[in-house]
């Protein structure tokens, strides 16, 4: 564990914080009994705020551990530069997979597309257990299409022609 850890934590709680900030002057309660347009963006943002402390506390905890270590006993810096080296693979086919989704998304529509992105993320971070790859995409989807289309209502994008007729069957 190193500063440069450290340093993202604190812009992504700097980022979730001004967020949260913002969302408040979205209406939380509409009338009494219903959800305002507020309440999913500030419980979500509240959350990955409150998650985004623990990780900056869990840091700087493995942080002074590390530093009360004898110098020998620190891993060389040809693994850290291994584990840097796979670190920004795996961030780039991240970002390569997430770009793929938002593109793909309108076409073919949300359950594929997430079915696609969600196999090839976990591909991407090195997952290989089969069991894992075969069940992980549709239990995300599924759960991810129950609360937004069933228990929200809100609508996710079908896709075009015979992806429409599809996403149409499921939800």
């Amino acid at each position: 564990m190193k500063k440069n850890e450290i340093v993202p934590t604190l812009i992504i709680i700097a980022f979730f914080g001004l967020m949260l900030i913002h969302a408040m002057g979205l209406r939380f309660v509409k009338r009494f009994g219903e959800m305002g347009s507020g309440f999913w963006p500030i419980l979500i943002l509240a959350a990955a705020f409150l998650l985004s402390i623990l990780l900056l506390i869990s840091h700087l905890i493995k942080f002074q551990r590390e530093r009360k270590q004898a110098p020998e006993e620190r891993s060389t810096s040809s693994e850290e530069g291994i584990d840097l080296k796979n670190r920004r693979k795996r961030l780039a086919l991240s970002v390569v997979c997430l770009l793929g989704y938002i593109l793909l998304m309108p076409w073919i529509g949300f359950v594929l597309s997430t079915l696609l992105y969600v196999f090839a993320f976990i591909l991407a971070l090195g997952e290989r257990r089969r069991l894992i790859l075969a069940i992980s995409p549709f239990l995300v989807t599924g759960l991810t299409v129950i609360v937004f289309a069933k228990l929200i209502l809100m609508p996710l994008p079908r896709g075009v022609d015979i992806f429409a007729a599809f996403s149409r069957l499921i939800y």
